[in-house]
């Protein structure tokens, strides 16, 4: 408890003069559109995409070529070449077999997309954070409204009191019974003034600001019940969710690494274009060839590779099922808390129609001297 009233001081007591700046007004949407220009979960999550895009771009690099020259003599110089021997140059190129480029550039085409769809899964749960973060100040702020009105109330009453104490219609505990309640209100006022202190500082760090920054929200609660259909929310969920499609894009790349790492049994060949100049008694003569170099997979098979990845693949699978469960639970659960939340807001509805009503009577009844 120490620890949470030191932070809430900290909190208060930091605050510079950017407090006296006239607020900044703001909408949701206009929140919205700042968190997504300026968030930082989301400014790591755009970068994560460039970064997959970039190993992408890397995966359909070709090798580069190879270029040798050799003299078995310098003695006359690079142009007078040997005297005796041979003088050869030759170019090399590594030459992908069995589908292997085109299995790396779709791995790496598939992790792109994955990063994508997670750029999304962050913006949703940024946007909903936002969302969340600008009600509940919007909340803070109708909440020290209700707290200073009842401030006025109580201590109306208490003024009350105090006359037909002082006249000797009430007894004194009836007084310091008044007094304390309006103690109470008092307290309830400050603590909704914190609140708000703290509320926006949550949604300028949202929205990737300053967290002093004042505020104040154009917009207004509204609530408006609406008919839930679970078999549409649950299909619409499997389908739409950016974190089941980037497991999905997953899948799709690490299915190409098995692939691949099965094209790699057979390791690629390098073709060689050779020409050489060779010197001897008779004089100089020129010689062009061809030439390949290609490892024969007798003792390495690439068996331990196309073992994980294939262990990778079914266990990015066996993930991906296990998920699409969870997420029929979530959305289950949130069908069930906003038929309770529809279900609590007409009930609260009616209760605070009829406490009002209720506050009002017993108002003017101890005006008149009634109670």
């Amino acid at each position: 408890m120490g620890r949470v009233v030191v932070a809430i001081l900290s909190v208060l007591l930091c605050m510079p003069l950017a407090w006296g700046q006239e607020p900044e007004r703001l909408s949701l949407e206009e929140a919205l559109q700042i968190a997504w220009q300026r968030n930082p979960r989301l400014l790591q999550a755009r970068q994560e995409v460039e970064a997959a895009r970039g190993r992408w771009i890397q995966d359909r690099a070709l090798p580069n070529p190879e270029l040798e020259v050799s003299a078995t003599e310098l003695s006359q110089g690079l142009q007078g070449g040997s005297t005796v021997g041979d003088d050869s140059i030759a170019l090399s190129q590594e030459v992908d077999v069995l589908g292997k480029f085109w299995l790396r550039g779709k791995a790496g085409k598939a992790d792109y997309q994955a990063t994508q769809h997670l750029l999304q899964r962050v913006w949703s749960e940024v946007a909903f954070e936002g969302n969340q973060a600008y009600n509940y100040l919007l909340l803070s702020t109708q909440r020290i409204g209700v707290a200073r009105e009842v401030l006025t109330l109580t201590r109306g009453l208490f003024d009350q009191v105090q006359l037909r104490y002082n006249a000797g219609a009430v007894l004194r505990n009836e007084l310091l019974r008044t007094q304390i309640e309006a103690a109470k209100a008092e307290n309830a006022v400050l603590e909704a003034d914190k609140q708000i202190t703290l509320d926006t500082a949550a949604l300028n760090i949202l929205l990737g600001r300053d967290a002093q920054q004042p505020l104040a929200l154009i917009d207004q609660f509204t609530y408006q019940p609406h008919d839930i259909d679970a078999d549409q929310l649950l299909t619409q969920a499997l389908q739409q969710r950016p974190d089941l499609k980037a497991r999905e894009a997953a899948i799709r790349a690490q299915r190409n690494r098995w692939r691949l790492a099965l094209s790699n049994i057979l390791d690629n060949p390098t073709v060689s274009a050779i020409g050489t100049r060779e010197t001897g008694a008779a004089g100089k003569e020129q010689v062009f060839g061809l030439a390949i170099r290609w490892p024969i997979p007798f003792w390495n098979q690439n068996r331990g590779a196309i073992r994980e990845a294939k262990a990778e693949l079914t266990k990015r699978e066996v993930e991906y099922e296990a998920f699409k469960r969870d997420v029929g639970l979530e959305v289950i659960s949130a069908i069930a808390e906003a038929k309770l939340a529809q279900r609590q807001a007409t009930v609260w509805k009616t209760g605070v129609e009829q406490a009002n009503d209720l506050a009002r009577l017993a108002s003017q009844q101890y005006r008149e001297g009634d109670i």
